[in-house]
């Protein structure tokens, strides 16, 4: 099996489940035993110093929103990157902690692109790879720009869906059968 783990999974518009409707989720971890995934496009009305101050006493220098991950409740979170304080390793420049001291590190700097997480998006064994036999999903090369550029939550859904469209269908059609212009087909 050949691991997903930076990628970004873009909801096929088809896809319904409200949990998932209209989203790219950045793939974090991916292996036979399931995959961690966190939804870059779900922004909260909560500002992170506020829920920072309900779980460490350590000062808070982020003026960011909590991101929702997804709909699985665990720990914080945090997509960042400074690569000192990682926990999982995603892609060049794209990283996650998931322990406390890293996360303590990263909310009390201004320094570096960080974004932190409540709840997460997460299959068991097999289950997201029958949601991409099914259709549910596109795939995309995740980078830094998807993950911490400014984004609203239509637009980068917008983009990431497109581009994946195009990259299938040049898959599916050979370029030489691709008309210089289409229109006269």
């Amino acid at each position: 099996m050949k691991s997903l783990r930076g990628r970004l999974l873009i909801a096929a518009p088809g896809l319904t489940d409200p949990n998932f409707h209209r989203t790219v989720v950045l793939i974090a971890a991916h292996s036979e035993t399931g995959t961690l995934g966190l939804i870059l496009n779900r922004e909260t009305d909560t500002d992170f110093a506020e829920v920072w101050r309900r779980i460490s006493t350590q000062p808070c220098a982020r003026t960011e929103k909590l991101r929702h991950g997804g709909p699985v409740t665990g720990s914080l979170m945090a997509l960042h990157d400074q690569r000192p304080q990682a926990d999982i390793l995603v892609a060049d420049g794209i990283y996650v902690a998931t322990e406390l001291a890293a996360m303590e590190s990263l909310a009390a700097s201004a320094e570096g692109r960080v974004l932190f997480y409540a709840g997460h998006a997460g299959w068991g064994p097999g289950q997201l790879e029958d949601e991409l036999a099914e259709g549910s999903w596109l795939l995309a090369t995740a980078s830094a720009e998807h993950v911490f550029d400014l984004w609203d939550a239509a637009s980068l859904w917008k983009t990431a869906a497109t581009a994946a469209g195009r990259r299938e269908v040049h898959e599916l059609v050979e370029p030489r059968h691709i008309p210089e212009d289409p229109r006269a087909n």
